[in-house]
């Protein structure tokens, strides 16, 4: 089995390919689901997932994380015999609780679709999402030891498959009961989640057992109790995390609207302002997640075991690694969305009037990208509490300023920016001070931070001039794909000759060499 200090960066890579295919499928998924349905029956569907999404979240959010602390942790020494305890007891601990809150949403559905949902059409797909929080809760599990143990492509495909199975299951379901209306439909479509998450469960239980690790030399495992403990102490802070911030996104849907009108915005334009942020520009600003959650997900097992091994040197390269990837993605993310937010914003979303809205939001995201990273090392040396604190922290910001400045008609949605941008800049210098503090772990900003703004400064000239002769001078219709791909040529050729990135580096990220730490 290769290291752990191997795969971390290749296993990010492999996570972001599977990333783009899954959310290319989702896509798919939606676009089939909203040409059957409609504008209502998608407004009927989109009242499910956030409950959905919350009930996952209070049943697995942090489990993955959890499992792949304690397996890399327990990797370090070589111990399998408590890898493989920690797997069952963790597997009767979720599947006890994933039953009983399964158990409790399906027998209050009509509790929930009616007086939470508002909607009865909302009934069949709540009873039939039930089962799959437990699917989800034990998959979790095996995805927590493929990454602790750094197999990554397995659940990565496996994640590819469940996404195929869903889209099959849908376009069969839909097909069939579309003449019964839109509540069959939305519980077809509910069908094909389940279905998905039941054949994730299935080839990852079967690929685990063919892939188990054969322990020749028993050693001396955790007590019970002690297991138990290790794993809540990472779960519950990490669910309650989770669970805050799903529930935020609900309020964020309720208060926006409301906020907006009391500044004088009518209910059709303050919806539509509404739509632009959370439709448009917030996906928009978040798509470079696929690449950094890719990595959050297996810098945790992998800050773990550089951790638990008490290799120090390792443990600064890895994390100062991280946030220099995070900052030079997050540089070419918010040059481009600078630049080019009219021609985005009508290309992707015939909507040229959300150009100002992207051009003030993009210019936190860089934060919001270290921010995911920061949380990551954090968790993967054990301080899920401050992660929740953290969480918290954002939250409250970002309430203030939406129920404070969005009212005023002078901030009206850019209020929501000016959160954004506190909260998120907050929460990292917090995040910051913490690791400092209670960690041997030591963020060059130089490195980082100072010399990839520096690269950046003639990518953004060179796209600016560029993209200015082109539509002065030319007629030539891709004038801002040519000038983003010039700028970014010369951006990588600078993080190259200033040695911000070197060119072993992105040979081991595709795999094709071995670093040396």
């Amino acid at each position: 089995m290769p290291s752990n200090n191997m795969n971390y960066l290749q296993g990010a890579f492999i996570l972001t390919l599977a990333n783009l295919v899954t959310g290319i499928l989702s896509f798919v998924y939606r676009i089939f689901l909203s040409k059957s349905i409609g504008a209502e029956g998608m407004g009927v569907y989109q009242l499910i997932i956030p409950l959905y999404l919350l009930f996952i979240t209070l049943v697995s959010g942090g489990l993955s994380t959890s499992i792949s602390k304690l397996v890399a942790e327990n990797k370090v020494k070589g111990n399998y015999s408590n890898i493989f305890k920690i797997i069952k007891i963790s597997t009767m601990l979720a599947g006890l609780w994933s039953v009983i809150f399964s158990s409790l949403i399906a027998f209050n559905a009509s509790f929930l679709a009616n007086s939470i949902l508002k909607d009865e059409r909302t009934l069949y797909s709540v009873i039939i999402f039930s089962p799959a929080i437990i699917f989800i809760a034990l998959a979790a599990i095996l995805k927590g030891y493929f990454y602790g143990t750094e197999r990554i492509k397995i659940p990565a495909f496996i994640d590819i498959a469940e996404k195929l199975i869903r889209l099959v299951v849908l376009i069969i379901a839909t097909n069939y009961l579309i003449c019964y209306g839109i509540e069959y439909v939305c519980a077809g479509a509910m069908t094909a989640m389940v279905s998905g998450e039941l054949l994730s469960l299935f080839l990852l239980y079967i690929t685990y057992r063919s892939k188990k690790t054969i322990v020749s030399v028993k050693m001396k495992t955790d007590p019970t109790l002690s297991i138990i403990n290790n794993i809540l102490i990472v779960v519950i802070p990490l669910s309650i995390s989770g669970a805050v911030n799903t529930i935020m996104d609900m309020l964020d849907a309720a208060l926006i609207p409301t906020q907006l009108a009391r500044a004088g915005f009518s209910k059709h334009i303050s919806l539509s302002l509404y739509g632009q942020l959370t439709g448009m520009i917030l996906p928009l600003l978040y798509f470079p997640m696929i690449i950094i959650g890719s990595l959050s997900t297996t810098l945790i097992p992998s800050v773990a075991f550089s951790y638990a091994s008490k290799n120090w040197s390792v443990l600064n390269k890895k994390c100062n690694d991280s946030l220099t990837i995070a900052s030079i993605i997050g540089l070419a993310a918010s040059v481009a969305f600078m630049i080019f937010p009219k021609e985005l914003c009508s290309v992707l979303f015939s909507c040229p009037e959300a150009e100002k809205l992207l051009f003030w939001s993009s210019i936190p995201c860089i934060l919001e990208y270290w921010l995911f990273i920061l949380i990551a090392i954090m968790s993967g040396i054990g301080l899920q509490r401050k992660v929740l604190e953290s969480s918290i922290l954002n939250i409250l910001i970002m309430v203030l300023s939406i129920i404070i400045l969005i009212p005023m008609p002078l901030f009206n949605i850019y209020g929501y920016v000016i959160g954004f941008t506190l909260s998120s800049l907050s929460v990292v210098l917090k995040c910051l001070d913490i690791i400092n503090k209670k960690t041997s772990i030591r963020i060059d900003m130089k490195r980082c931070i100072l010399k990839p703004a520096f690269c950046s400064l003639p990518m953004l000239v060179l796209i600016g001039l560029t993209n200015y002769y082109l539509t002065s001078n030319t007629s030539f219709r891709f004038n801002m794909i040519l000038s983003y791909v010039l700028g970014l040529i010369i951006y990588f050729m600078m993080l190259f000759i200033t040695k911000t990135l070197k060119p072993n580096q992105l040979l081991n990220v595709i795999g094709l060499k071995t670093p040396k730490y």
